[in-house]
C-alpha cells in the first residue's frame, strides 16, 4: 500500500454524520501495568536518535468542539509498542475510552468505525506515511477537521512545531512526556475539568 493509498480517508459512504447515534467500540488491550506506573511525573515515550533533546508542551486555545458520542475514543496513533500502550492505559486510567493504531493502514481502518474520535494524539514518524501527512489530510476533510489533534513525537525542535501548527495541529508534546502533561493537554483540549 502506498502513502497515497494510506491518506485516502474519504470514509463519509462508511460512516453516519457525526450527530448520529454512537456504536460501542471495543476495548483496547494493553499492558497491565502497575498503578504507580501512571504516576504524574512518570515518562512516556524515548528521544529518537538524532532528536534534540528540548521538550515542548504547546495547545492552541480553540474553540469549543462539537460534542462528539459519549462513546467517542482517544484514538492514539504511534508505532512503538510499548509508547502506544503506555500511553493508552494512561488516558483510561484517567477515564477516557481509547483506541489505538500502530500505523497510518490501522488509523485508516479506526477512522472508518463508528464513532469519529474526541481527540487524535498522533505520532510523526510512522511506518509508511509521515504524520505532518495524516494532519493535514484530516484538516482537509468536514468531518475531521475539527477533531482536536496532538502530534506527540520525539522531534523536538522549533521548526517541526511550527510545522505541526501551519498545517493545524490543536497541541504539540515532545517525547519523552510526562502523565502530568499527557492529561493536562488531553484535559485542557477537550475543556474537561
Amino acid at each position: 500500500m502506498s502513502a497515497e493509498d494510506l491518506t485516502n480517508l474519504d470514509f463519509t459512504r462508511f460512516m453516519p454524520a457525526r450527530a448520529a447515534t454512537p456504536v460501542v467500540a471495543a476495548a483496547p488491550s494493553v499492558v497491565a501495568a502497575p498503578e504507580s506506573a501512571f504516576r504524574a511525573d512518570a515518562e512516556i515515550g524515548r528521544l529518537g536518535a538524532g532528536h534534540a533533546g528540548n521538550y515542548i508542551n504547546y495547545a492552541r486555545a480553540s474553540l469549543v468542539p462539537s460534542p462528539p458520542a459519549a462513546d467517542a475514543p482517544i484514538v492514539v496513533v504511534e508505532d512503538d509498542e510499548i509508547t502506544r500502550q503506555l500511553l493508552a492505559k494512561a488516558l483510561a486510567v484517567h477515564g477516557y475510552p481509547v483506541r489505538s493504531a500502530a500505523d497510518g493502514r490501522q488509523f485508516q481502518a479506526l477512522m472508518r468505525s463508528p464513532p469519529l474520535p474526541r481527540l487524535i494524539l498522533l505520532d510523526v514518524e510512522l511506518p509508511h506515511i509521515n504524520g505532518f501527512k495524516i494532519l493535514s489530510v484530516l484538516r482537509q476533510h468536514p468531518q475531521t477537521s475539527g477533531i482536536p489533534l496532538v502530534m506527540l513525537t520525539a522531534r523536538s525542535e522549533n521548526k517541526d512545531l511550527l510545522h505541526a501548527l501551519s498545517l493545524g495541529a490543536d497541541g504539540y508534546l515532545s517525547k519523552p512526556v510526562t502523565v502530568a502533561a499527557l492529561r493536562a493537554m488531553v484535559d485542557r483540549l477537550l475543556r474537561r475539568t
